[in-house]
């Protein structure tokens, strides 16, 4: 769906394609025509921007908001749509509306808060943009910032930021804002799948023995190089590459049409569905992110398989990591080398896999000890 942000143009132009689409409430849902669900008690109206892991973290929040406020009315919007995510996890969540937000013009935005008058406002994975962070201002509606980097301009009044990891935190205190600064939090790994059937990769190799590779986060320019360096690799003839990222070539098998049967050693299947993260991350024998959400980094730690990154790549808990737990790699022939050498060094591969399932655990203990304190606020509100 349109991603729109706040400008205008853009959103007359997707909210034009929805009407013409007969997707009415869509289409104004842009400008502010929004409405709450049910028929009374306070709102709260969390915003998910275009990221699809912010919108399920907001999704998780709401269930565990729904269970300590009864009264408490939820709207989420978004500026792109994630149909399956939002069919698969919210099924069942009480008192959640969700569809699209106001892109950030005065009478969008104005309209918005004049129909929901929320108690509170949660951005997700950004701050509000500046029209909205005026308005929330004029209006004395206090905002709670969560796994947001400080941008411009700062909604007041503020109630509190909850930082995803210690960069962010210290970026906040930078801005001046560490009266609001909460202690580092990543409430996404509490919905991280953290124990999976290990009956994967025997099915999709035809032996408990076989050897799966995953990368992924490939760019469209990236998997002509993939693909030559692993047929000239040694590993292709025993085992299977896992590649994803965008524009796939469409010769390759696809993992989603997989009729669950053993592929032929040397096959390079995509991964195009991310319902197979969870799967792959404990059955690869090795992962390299080229790009990778937060989510899906802590995906594979939780899957505890030797992890490599290309440059950029910012890292989980980096403050935790050893040096060497995690490479940076970067061109796909010195990836399969270090594979290689992996799998001639089962020790040092599963000390690597370790390391970070360690870090994953601490963290989801540590979210765990903070969420009921999260949802007192709610409750205190």
């Amino acid at each position: 769906m349109t991603y729109y942000e706040n400008g205008l143009l853009r959103a007359r132009w997707a909210s034009w394609r929805d009407a013409r689409a007969g997707r009415t409430a869509q289409a104004n849902a842009r400008w502010g025509w929004i409405k709450a669900p049910g028929e009374r008690g306070p709102i709260l109206w969390m915003q998910s921007f275009s990221d699809a892991d912010q919108q399920r973290l907001g999704i998780e929040l709401a269930k565990a908001i729904a269970e300590k406020r009864r009264d408490l009315r939820m709207v989420m919007t978004f500026e792109t749509e994630y149909p399956a995510l939002l069919e698969q996890h919210t099924e069942g969540v009480e008192r959640l509306g969700y569809g699209f937000g106001p892109c950030d013009h005065p009478q969008a935005v104005g309209r918005m808060l004049e129909r929901l008058t929320p108690l509170r406002y949660l951005a997700l994975g950004r701050v509000p943009r500046p029209r909205l962070a005026a308005a929330l201002g004029r209006g004395k509606i206090p905002a709670v910032l969560m796994a947001a980097d400080p941008g411009l301009p700062i909604p007041a009044p503020l109630e509190a930021v909850y930082p995803r990891d210690a960069r962010q935190a210290e970026a906040w205190v930078g801005r001046g804002a560490s009266e609001a600064v909460q202690e580092p939090v990543d409430f996404a790994t509490l919905f991280t799948i953290a124990q999976v059937d290990p009956n994967f990769r025997a099915m999709i190799s035809g032996t408990d023995e076989g050897l799966l590779w995953w990368a992924q986060g490939l760019s469209a320019a990236q998997w002509a190089g993939w693909r030559r360096s692993w047929a000239a690799s040694p590993l292709s003839r025993q085992g299977l590459l896992f590649l994803g990222g965008t524009d796939a070539p469409a010769d390759l098998p696809r993992l989603s049409a997989w009729q669950r049967a053993p592929l032929p050693a040397g096959t390079v299947v995509v991964v195009d569905n991310d319902r197979w993260y969870p799967a792959l991350s404990a059955a690869a024998q090795a992962v390299h992110l080229q790009r990778a959400s937060p989510m899906l980094q802590w995906q594979i730690y939780a899957g505890s398989r030797p992890i490599s990154v290309s440059p950029g790549v910012t890292l989980n808990a980096a403050e935790s990591l050893d040096a060497d737990t995690i490479l940076t790699l970067e061109k796909p022939a010195q990836i399969l080398g270090h594979w290689q050498a992996l799998r001639g060094d089962a020790m040092a591969a599963r000390q690597r896999g370790d390391a970070t399932r360690r870090i994953f655990w601490q963290e989801r203990r540590h979210a765990g000890e903070r969420l009921p304190e999260f949802l007192q606020r709610v409750f205190d509100w």
